[in-house]
């Protein structure tokens, strides 16, 4: 007897479906959310960020925008350049 859930086919088909289908429904929807407002750091700053938030936000969106525009064909990355690094202060990690 094998333990856990047991992968078929189906399930792996499902589970990419599923992925593909958040990545792009979150990789669009922040720049939308914020950027689509008409401007960006005005827009934080008019729902309650100061100023230096609002900033610290704003980069935040930017590089999940550039990461955004590479997933679209949009935007290159150049250089090696660790988003995840980068974006861990954000949700606490290292």
């Amino acid at each position: 007897m094998t333990v856990g859930v047991q992968l078929t086919k189906a399930a792996v088909d499902q589970l990419i479906t599923n992925l593909s289908v958040q990545m792009r429904d979150v990789l669009t929807d922040l720049s939308l959310n914020v950027n689509g407002q008409g401007g960006g750091l005005a827009y934080l700053e008019a729902i309650g960020y100061t100023a230096g938030d609002a900033a610290t936000a704003l980069a935040a969106i930017s590089y999940l925008n550039t990461i955004a525009g590479v997933y679209f064909g949009t935007a290159t990355q150049d250089s090696d350049f660790d988003f995840n690094q980068t974006l861990a202060q954000y949700w606490g990690g290292g």
